[in-house]
């Protein structure tokens, strides 16, 4: 998405001509024109786009039906398939394809608690929020892996970066007998206020996404990801770990 045009998250003129691109590869592909339109995004180029591998040519089999169930609303199950506004639909198998709580719904479901029983649940009940992806006051030792406000990018170099470097914390507090680490609230709200200047700079407001929080029904919409890209993000954590972790406490008593 961003290799190759680099303008596509800022510049609204060069997102539609993306988007205008990513329709007439659609059309090309799928033969009627009507299911064509129904497959074809209308928004921004600010949600990951299908990498199709052969899914838009299933369209064209006889054995497949498009229906738009936002056009059409599901209103009921029934014995044998599915009732939509448009009539019932009979069906052998029915799959369920219910999204995912992105970011921090992994968290919030284990009822992490911290100190004086505050549970992650509740931390975040006004929108997530990490120092640097990785740490959270209130939390000490909870080291996350693809926590909030983590780089926006591919996710194995994002596991690398963020592993290698807590596992540094981790040999530090070791080498200095600290028994805690735990991030300040302060470092934690300017890293926040840094993630969503960087979000506002782009498109991606614009649109609602999983990558807000904006599938999930009655979740606060959060900026969820930091957008300056794996690099700039690599010279923060180098920058915290060069500074003898300037922005955490740490507790030598067991």
């Amino acid at each position: 998405m961003f290799e190759t045009y680099c303008d596509i998250a800022i510049d609204p003129a060069a997102n539609e001509a993306a988007a205008a691109f990513i329709r007439k590869k659609i059309a090309a592909i799928v033969n009627d024109p009507e299911t064509a339109k129904k497959l074809m995004p209308t928004g921004l180029y600010a949600k990951r786009p299908l990498c199709d591998s052969g899914y838009y040519q299933v369209y064209n089999r006889d054995n497949v039906t498009l229906l738009d169930v936002k056009a059409n609303p599901i209103t009921e199950f029934t014995e044998n398939g599915i009732c939509t506004t448009e009539g019932e639909f009979e069906l052998d198998v029915l799959i369920y394809a219910t999204g995912f709580d992105a970011v921090d719904g992994s968290y919030t479901k284990m009822d992490i608690r911290g100190r004086n029983g505050l549970s992650m649940k509740e931390k975040w009940s006004d929108g997530v929020k990490s120092y640097i992806g990785v740490s959270n006051p209130g939390f000490p030792n909870m080291h996350m892996i693809l926590g909030p406000n983590g780089p926006f990018t591919n996710l194995p170099p994002s596991i690398e970066t963020q592993v290698d470097w807590i596992a540094e914390l981790i040999a530090n507090m070791r080498k200095n007998e600290q028994f805690t680490a735990e991030s300040k609230a302060e470092a934690e709200d300017e890293w926040l206020a840094t993630c969503t200047e960087i979000c506002n700079m782009t498109l991606f407001p614009k649109a609602d996404s999983w990558i807000f929080g904006a599938n999930i029904p009655g979740k606060k919409h959060s900026v969820n990801f930091y957008l300056g890209g794996l690099g700039n993000y690599r010279l923060k954590l180098a920058e915290e770990a060069n500074s003898g972790y300037e922005n955490f406490t740490f507790d030598n008593k067991k």
